[in-house]
């Protein structure tokens, strides 16, 4: 399982096992990963909502990273604190968009802002990608102020929501 750290957080990509435990039995997957069981399931419209990348996952292992869902654990309090995925791997111009949500508790503590950075930073490790996006609801304002705290801009307004994004660049800040 691909782990990638910070100084407070522990951002970990789900394996096919632990995906599949994430949709099905919380509790497991917080054994599983060893930390803190906190008794939560998650909603049938969540569930529903993995359920589909799942089997995309379980199709393409290859790309399974850009199906999964990447658990954010607090190190200090060695718990899941919320999550973050890739909704497909990179198109052919170059992008991957991702989303987000953090437990109520663990918001407006830089905790988002720091995975969304971190994932940025990771995705443009990765062969191909040039572009991240996000999609927001337009009175989601915690939501758009990450997304610009970690350099993505505005780039597409639609009736209900905003799109975001950040290009790779080289480090002279050229865009590739």
């Amino acid at each position: 399982m691909l782990k990638l750290v910070t100084d407070r957080l522990l951002i970990a990509a789900l394996d096919l096992e632990n995906f599949k435990l994430y949709i099905e039995d919380t509790a497991k997957l917080e054994k599983n990963l060893g930390v803190k069981v906190t008794g939560r399931e998650l909603s049938s419209e969540i569930k529903e909502i993995f359920t589909k990348p799942y089997h995309k996952a379980l199709n393409d292992k290859e790309n399974y990273l850009w199906y999964t869902n990447w658990q954010i654990i607090l190190k200090d309090e060695n718990k899941i604190i919320g999550g973050i995925t890739f909704k497909g791997p990179v198109n052919r111009k170059g992008e991957v968009e991702v989303g987000y949500g953090i437990d109520q508790d663990y918001q407006n503590k830089g905790y988002m802002t720091e995975t969304l950075s971190t994932i940025i930073k990771w995705s443009f490790s990765q062969n191909k990608v040039k572009i991240v996006t996000a999609e927001t609801n337009k009175d989601n304002k915690a939501s758009q102020r990450v997304l610009e705290k970690v350099g993505m801009k505005k780039y597409k307004e639609e009736e209900k929501t905003f799109w975001y994004k950040i290009e790779k660049t080289t480090k002279r800040g050229v865009r590739l």
